[in-house]
Formats: C-alpha cells, structure tokens, sequence
C-alpha cells in the first residue's frame, strides 16, 4: 500500500469503503499515482479511452467544446471523486479533464481496471450501485439548482470549493478561487454580469471579501445559510 492510500478520499467513499487491506494492497497496483500540475489535459474529448482516475487532492475541471469553438464547464471534481468511467464502456471520452490545481491523481488502465472487477465481483456489483448513484445525484442536482435563485447558487458553489480543503469550517477562512467571473457564469449557467452582482452583493453584506481570485468568506454560518433553498 503507497503512502497516499493511507488518508485517500477515494477508498473512503461508499464504493471502496469495505474493502479488506489485501483488496486495497491488489487496487493500489492497479492504481498508480501521478502529481499534476494545475492547467494539465488529463483527457481531451474524441481522445481514446485508456484509463480511470481518482482523484486523491486538487480540483479538476470537465469541460465540454461547444460548436462555436468555445469550452463549457459541465463539472468541478474534488478529492475522493471517480472520473474518466466512460473508459469502461466507450472508445473515446467524450468531455475533456484539466487540473485546475496541482492534483496528485490515481489512474489505472482500462484493462488492469476491468480485471480487477472481475476478479472482485463483490466491488463489481458496488460499481453497479455506485453508477446508479451517480446518474441520481446528477439528475438531484439539475433539479435542485433550476429551483435556486442566483445567490443560492453562488454560495452553493463557493461552499463546495471549501468544503474541499477543510472537513471543519471556521467561520472565516479565505482560499484562491480556482475560476474566473466567466467560469463560475459557465458552471452556473448564468451571465457574468449576474455573477459580479451577486458577489458584489455578498461583499457589501460582509458575507465575503474578494479581491481579484483571493477569496475570503467572512462569515460560513451566513454563507451555508444563503445556499439554502
């Protein structure tokens, strides 16, 4: 067992949360690790399906090319997350992966991945249930954000960013957005326009302090409170 798996997000999520330290000991020689450096490709859209990842640190970005020649961010991922499990059932990925900070990122060959599920069909069932999972946390999400007003959305965001670099919150705590005002637009499909008002209005409530990327949440309770619907 590398020394990443001792404290790894990923082995403590619900799919590889039972696992026996022989399991574990077999998954860490099909995953191996790689440290990222922020703006890498991990995979690009059309590109051959070769490999899953697992992300142990960072945040990494899925984009989508739209047909105007521009990228639209579909999903942020944060630590513990699967991504890239088109491998298993597709030739080509269909979105594109970007380190938006330095990750420090397991992947395992389609093959390896393959074997190792059939070798364990127990985890090989969980796959199945963590899929479905998957497919139902996307679509709660879609539902959730349409009934939520730009504010609620805003603070969900900004709350999920710190939530996955501190397990406890203090009521300040400040951090380095990873996006621009047109990126966070993007992810929230709203206008950059609406964005800065937003924020701007946080700022004047003392909710939060931003200049340039460094973003400082003044008060997390209030915060938490905003993203409520």
């Amino acid at each position: 067992m590398g020394p990443m798996c001792v404290d790894c997000p990923v082995l403590k999520g619900v799919l590889f949360r039972g696992l026996s330290e022989e399991q574990i000991t077999r998954l860490s020689c099909v995953f191996r690790p790689t440290r990222y450096r922020r703006s890498q490709i991990l995979f690009f859209e059309g590109g051959t399906c070769q490999h899953v990842f697992a992300l142990h640190s960072g945040l990494v970005k899925i984009v989508k090319s739209l047909e105007n020649g521009k990228d639209r961010i579909t999903r942020v991922l944060f630590p513990g997350e699967l991504f890239g499990l088109e491998a298993l059932t597709e030739k080509n990925y269909p979105l594109t992966a970007i380190t938006l900070r330095d990750c420090e990122i397991c992947a395992a060959s389609r093959d390896e991945f393959m074997d190792f599920l059939h070798a364990n069909p127990d985890i090989a069932l969980g796959m199945v249930r963590f899929l479905v999972s998957e497919v139902t946390r996307v679509r709660t999400q879609v539902t959730d954000m349409s009934f939520k007003d730009a504010r609620m959305k805003v603070a969900t965001l900004l709350l999920s960013l710190v939530t996955s670099e501190t397990e406890t919150l203090p009521r300040t705590y400040s951090f380095q957005l990873p996006f621009s005002r047109q990126e966070i637009s993007e992810i929230l499909e709203l206008s950059p326009e609406t964005v800065s008002r937003t924020l701007s209005s946080m700022r004047r409530e003392q909710v939060l302090d931003a200049r340039g990327r460094r973003l400082t949440i003044q008060d997390t309770d209030r915060l938490r409170v905003a993203a409520q619907r």
